[in-house]
């Protein structure tokens, strides 16, 4: 094995990691609420998601925080569920994400699939979600800057909205800025 091969073994994040290591706990299926109302409920969870996603890619720092609540929990980590960053509440958040914001100098674009309602608890008003997401980054050229998953506790708010109390963004591998 080359040195070049065996560096790359090192960083290669394993097959199902999150899964592995205890991040996600992928139900099977099995029938679940499809009223009406819940059918609503996975909507607008699901809009959760596509709208952080948007808010990032705009800059939206605004809008993103619309998406959690005053004392959520956000973490990031990459290639691992050890969590590299961690977040407590719309504030920190926002100076933290500002500062990510800023440095990126490129135009990203969040492409969400896959968004799943593994828990949904109308009478609570609690939900429990999956989500899977590319992120393509554009520089001077086109190029992935990286591939993720989402784990995500909801609570549904007195307005009625649907936020996110804790947001974990799970990446495989991220490039920091597009070339």
């Amino acid at each position: 094995m080359s040195a070049s091969a065996d560096s790359d073994d090192k960083t290669r994040p394993q097959q199902a990691w999150a899964h592995k290591e205890g991040k996600i706990d992928l139900l099977p299926l099995a029938p679940a609420q499809w009223g009406p109302e819940a059918l609503a409920a996975r909507a607008q969870i699901a809009d959760a998601f596509f709208r952080f996603g948007m808010a990032w890619d705009e800059a939206r720092l605004d809008v993103l925080c619309s998406c959690f609540t005053e004392d959520a929990l956000f973490e990031s980590s990459e290639g691992n569920a050890t969590p590299f960053l961690s977040l407590r509440g719309q504030a920190e958040m926002r100076a933290d994400i500002a500062g990510t914001m800023a440095a990126q100098a490129d135009q990203r674009r969040h492409l969400f699939s896959n968004v799943m309602i593994e828990q949904l608890d109308l009478e609570q008003g609690t939900a429990r979600a999956l989500a899977q997401c590319v992120v393509t980054a554009v520089g001077t050229r086109l190029q992935l800057a990286a591939s993720v998953i989402y784990t995500a506790d909801l609570r549904r708010e007195a307005d009625g909205c649907w936020r996110f109390s804790y947001f974990f963004v799970g990446m495989d591998r991220y490039v920091p800025s597009a070339e």
